[in-house]
């Protein structure tokens, strides 16, 4: 009885039992306030996890289209293995046209460093001559070289570009599995796959396109969308970021959460950001939300117990029913107040979207229609209406297929309507009596509904987006400035002429001569008022039965029909030279050029050239025309090809050669007193190539000019000659050295040069240097500096094939020239009398009024040795004294002459 009494005594006590009912109610605030915590924190978690996984779902969507289009390149690749760059270039074209990412198909070789040379070999044998490796300076088993691009036109630059690949990689590439390469020095990247093994070097194909343009375009919308931030890194690498402006200095943040994924053999992460870490602010801060509820609640149960003490003095009882019946009728009312309030507003829901249904299908600048089950127009709105039938006019009964013009199209879509078929977006061009010739973009679905299907559609005008695409296709294929044709539509036209299963074509291939000299004079407005006046007059010569094509620069090409001439091709050439020099006017002066026409004829189908080697040998041509002193034309010939094939051959040579085991010397000695006494020899260049066999000087030399070997050459020539000095007997025997314009002008020769001297301690004075007279005195101003640098060093200084140019004897004066040497064209016949020997006379007697030495070579015959003795020419060389000998050969007649003076001089 004492425990009851004991508990009645605490109920009835107001302020401890309130007290233990407020603990409680704390208790269950806090810990529901925990669990909201934990909801609230495990939902953000989920929804990051959910929004990174949809970003990743669309790159990996992304990346397997990559995957997919180079399987299905590298499968037919691998069932057509001989494939040519033009068919290389054809199938990037169609393979990667189309796609919003720029990307470009690409070849690699997989080489070892010593393979090198045997790639570079490889691929300029096949045409590509200035083909290159740039190995990266890392050091690797295995390197991943470009070898093939397309298009060219963009990154052709990128050919010969290599890259290491580890083992793990390379293992990849042989189990045919992809695998990304990043390019050094470079944001772009490549989808790998190796396609075939050699005997020596493995094929790869890929995908090249920039990564950071692929993460801009599945991730530049993300904070528009619901303000969160993304970064990818590869490593320590960042490769994309969506606060490009740093605004928000997301690598000093924590990123809300980390994916990782794999980039074909590459791991990537992505950080993603949430707005509330970004612009944090109390309505996103569901903790701070949480604890003032908590203390809100708390609050109010502190109230409501000081209520309840309050109302416990009072009748208690009477109190608790009130309450009751109170919030009873409270909630009854809340509920009748909620559901009145809930029918309401469906009803305004469904009034508003009766009345924004109808506002868009009437106001939108869209046309908006409806179809029945037969392709019959039900429904249309104003601008439907507006842009096909007119406003007055009655639908009833016309089907949407009476408004498309191609009839293929209709038939396809009556097609699609008898079978309810969804579809894409449709494109056709559709007319009628109140509008023709408009091209529309059609998109709509069918509905079922439970009595009836019907067809809800929208067409949109794009006839000026297809006019816009027109033009954009036409500036493509034409030069903007001549409004031509350009290169690559001329080269597939002559690809679609040769190709022909008959037919006679001329291409005509036209420089013109002195447009360089009016470009740099009066300037580039002046060059493209020339070129403009060219192209018209070329219009209204050949237009009407030709195409014509600015090829580049002051370069033009014709293609032409034979059957289509009215005339013989030679009156029509010389009718293009004379359109070509007629005058043009410029800020009221006459100009005038002069042009060069090469000529190729080919027959259809011509398997065996394709349309670049054609116009290749209209381009020989026409510098055959040139060479032969302009302003006229020339027809391509297999002598003209051998030539220039001989010329190509030659240069590749030159590239590859072996200077010690090819080159020689000569030594042809030179003679004073009557050819009796040896004073020096002519150091003369000789090349034994393993393919070419004996190459004359006259033959490479030009060759090595044009293709900046000849300062490696002039280099090897001076280091023997100077070891052949050096064996020398007699210090005061001179070697005679050929030397080019080209290599006194190149920067490091006169450093090399006089080191060489330094190094070995020859007196410069023992040798002489050669220049030919047309060359010197065709860069005279140039060479006036290290020409006078030599002689001050000690060097002397000739004039080679004197006689032969077109120098005044006025520059004489200003060269530091020290003698003359006539060219062996002069001596021959001087032992009569006649011209010969008065031009030799009169070369004797320029040279002893300027005080220079004299040498004649070629010296054949007795008599041409005697009369030259009578005259002012100190040295003789010729095969009447010695022929060319070999170094030992050489150094054996010196001892002799030598011995030959000492005895002389002992008698």
């Amino acid at each position: 009885m004492s425990r009851v009494k004991k508990w009645e005594k605490f109920f009835q006590s107001p302020i401890k039992f309130g007290g233990w009912i407020y603990s409680i109610y704390l208790f269950v605030i806090c810990y529901m306030a925990v669990i909201f915590h934990d909801h609230y924190t495990q939902r953000s978690h989920h929804q990051l996890e959910q929004q990174v996984a949809q970003y990743q779902s669309r790159m990996s969507e992304q990346l397997q289209r990559f995957a997919h289009l180079l399987y299905s390149i590298e499968a037919y690749l691998r069932a057509t293995p001989e494939i040519t760059p033009e068919q290389f270039y054809h199938l990037a074209q169609s393979q990667l046209a189309g796609l919003e990412l720029e990307l470009s198909l690409e070849s690699y070789a997989i080489i070892e460093r010593d393979q090198v040379a045997q790639l570079e070999q490889q691929y300029r044998e096949l045409g590509f001559f200035d083909f290159t490796v740039h190995l990266p300076n890392t050091q690797s088993i295995r390197y991943l070289t470009m070898v093939k691009t397309a298009p060219v036109s963009e990154f052709g630059h990128l050919l010969g570009s290599a890259v290491a690949i580890s083992d793990a990689l390379s293992e990849r590439l042989k189990n045919s599995e992809l695998q990304a390469v990043n390019w050094p020095m470079s944001d772009r990247w490549s989808v790998v796959i190796e396609q075939f093994h050699s005997a020596s070097i493995a094929k790869a194909l890929g995908i090249g396109f920039e990564l950071q343009h692929l993460l801009e375009g599945l991730f530049s919308q993300v904070y528009q969308d619901n303000g969160h931030q993304v970064r990818v890194l590869s490593g320590d690498k960042l490769l994309f970021t969506s606060d490009w402006q740093s605004h928000h200095q997301l690598s000093d943040k924590q990123p809300g959460i980390i994916e990782n994924m794999d980039f074909f053999g590459h791991q990537i992460e992505i950080h993603l950001y949430t707005q509330e870490q970004l612009e944090p602010s109390f309505f996103n801060n569901y903790s701070l939300i949480i604890a003032m509820v908590v203390l809100i609640a708390a609050a109010l149960g502190l109230m409501v117990l000081f209520q309840v003490r309050y109302l416990s003095r009072q009748h208690q009882t009477v109190n608790m029913l009130v309450e009751e019946r109170t919030a009873s009728l409270a909630q009854a009312n809340d509920q009748l107040k909620h559901a009145s309030d809930k029918r309401l507003s469906a009803l305004q829901q469904q009034i508003v979207a009766e009345r924004k249904y109808k506002s868009l299908f009437v106001n939108s600048s869209e046309g908006l229609f409806v179809l029945d089950k037969h392709g019959v127009l039900v429904d249309a709105n104003p601008a439907f209406k507006a842009l096909l039938i007119g406003q007055a006019s009655p639908f009833n009964g016309l089907k949407l297929s009476d408004l498309m013009l191609d009839s293929d199209f209709a038939a396809t879509w009556r097609k699609m309507v008898s079978r309810f078929e969804q579809h894409e977006e449709l494109e056709w061009l559709a007319g009628s009596n109140h509008s023709s010739g408009v091209w529309l973009r059609q998109t709509g679905s069918w509905i079922c509904h439970s009595h009836d299907t019907i067809y809800e559609g929208r067409v949109t005008d794009i006839t000026q987006i297809k006019l816009f695409n027109e033009q954009l296709k036409y500036k493509a294929q034409h030069d903007s400035l001549t409004d031509l044709l350009n290169r690559q539509t001329f080269l597939q036209l002559v690809e679609t002429c040769r190709t022909r299963n008959s037919g006679q074509f001329i291409l005509l291939y036209i420089d013109l001569d002195r447009f360089k000299l009016i470009n740099d004079t009066l300037g580039h407005l002046a060059g493209d008022k020339l070129l403009v006046e060219f192209a018209t007059r070329m219009r209204e010569l050949v237009g009407s039965y030709a195409d014509i094509a600015r090829l580049g620069g002051d370069e033009f090409a014709i293609l032409l029909d034979a059957n289509a001439l009215q005339a013989p091709l030679e009156l029509l050439l010389e009718d293009i030279l004379v359109a070509v020099r007629e005058p043009f006017s410029y800020q009221g002066s006459k100009h005038s050029v002069s042009g060069s026409v090469g000529v190729r004829r080919f027959t259809a189908p011509c398997h065996n050239y394709e349309a670049e080697k054609l116009l290749h040998d209209a381009d020989v041509a026409m510098y055959e025309a040139k060479k032969r002193g302009k302003n006229d034309f020339h027809i391509f010939t297999s002598a003209i090809a051998d030539e220039a094939a001989r010329r190509l051959l030659i240069e590749r040579e030159l590239q590859t050669l072996n200077m010690d085991t090819e080159l020689s010397l000569r030594f042809q000695p030179i003679y004073c007193q009557l050819g009796k006494s040896i004073i020096g020899f002519e150091a003369l260049l000789r090349w034994h190539s393993p393919k070419l066999g004996i190459v004359s000087p006259a033959e490479f030399i030009p060759i090595a000019e044009e293709c900046a070997q000849i300062v490696k050459l002039g280099h090897w020539v001076f280091w023997r000659a100077m070891q052949c000095v050096q064996r020398f007997p007699n210090k005061r025997i001179f070697m005679s050295v050929n030397v080019s314009p080209l290599q006194l002008q190149h920067k490091g020769f006169m450093t090399w040069l006089l080191q060489q001297f330094k190094q070995t301690g020859l007196d410069p004075t023992q040798f002489k240097i050669e220049l030919t007279e047309s060359a010197m005195m065709a860069q005279e101003n140039s060479l006036v500096a290290p020409l006078q640098k030599l002689h001050d060093v000690g060097f002397g200084i000739y004039i080679d094939d004197f006689g032969t140019g077109y120098s005044s004897l006025s520059r004489l004066n200003v060269l530091p020239v020290d003698g003359l040497k006539i060219d062996r064209a002069f001596v021959n016949g001087i032992e009569n009398v006649g011209n010969p020997r008065q031009l030799i006379e009169a070369i004797c007697a320029i040279a002893n009024s300027f005080n220079l030495t004299v040498t004649a070579e070629g010296i054949e015959q007795p008599a041409q040795l005697s009369v030259l003795s009578s005259l002012y020419c100190q040295q003789m060389q010729g095969y009447l004294m010695s022929k060319p000998l070999l170094e030992e050969e050489a150094l054996h007649l010196l001892y002799l002459d030598q011995g030959r003076k000492i005895t002389e001089f002992a008698s």
